[in-house]
């Protein structure tokens, strides 16, 4: 997939390996948590993760739910899609004035309300990783409004650290989604099989 995340360092994946025991800890823990620099980093280090779990998959296998209750990969890459675009308006209002109005997050709902399935995920991804360039030249570009919160209708006062984190995490989960949906791929028998888009 081309991307405007293209130019960030790789990561080397193959493409089933899992990541590392201590993925979770590497990028949320306590001692990263809250520094600005490093959650920029894992912003754009989890996103090309995900670019490489979804970057040889094609036609059928975009497509392929492992269960009704389970999201396919393009499922997964719209609802990061949609939420990009949320959070990033969201934090561009809390680097604009502490206080402001943030909005609830419904992008969740996508998979289910939107027909992603049928969707080219090469547009998607690159909705998503233009707006996450946008979203990471906001932050660095921000340094002023790091100390600011929104206010949200049920969640009261949102520091803009918690919120970046929430996002990291976001990504985390949708990333084991993807290496979870690639296991299943495989014992499927169709992580290597080229299927052409539409085929049953």
């Amino acid at each position: 997939l081309g991307s405007p995340l293209a130019d960030a360092p790789s990561l080397g994946l193959t493409a089933l390996d899992r990541p590392p025991d201590d993925t979770g800890v590497q990028y949320t823990g306590a001692r990263y948590g809250s520094s600005q620099r490093y959650l920029i980093k894992a912003l754009r280090e989890v996103a090309r993760r995900i670019e490489g779990l979804v970057v040889d998959l094609e036609g059928a296998q975009l497509s392929w739910r492992p269960a009704d209750d389970r999201w396919c990969a393009t499922e997964i890459i719209g609802f990061l899609r949609d939420s990009e675009r949320e959070d990033l308006l969201a934090v561009r209002a809390m680097l604009r004035r502490d206080g402001a109005h943030i909005e609830e997050r419904r992008a969740y709902h996508g998979p289910d309300e939107q027909n992603y399935r049928d969707a080219m995920i090469e547009e998607l991804w690159w909705d998503f990783a233009t707006l996450r360039e946008e979203l990471i030249w906001t932050l660095r570009t921000g340094d002023d409004g790091w100390g600011n919160a929104g206010q949200h209708v049920f969640r009261g006062r949102v520091p803009l650290v918690d919120y970046v984190r929430q996002i990291n995490e976001r990504d985390l989960d949708a990333m084991w989604k993807l290496y979870d949906l690639r296991e299943a791929l495989e014992a499927a028998g169709l992580a290597r099989q080229s299927v052409p888009r539409g085929a049953p």
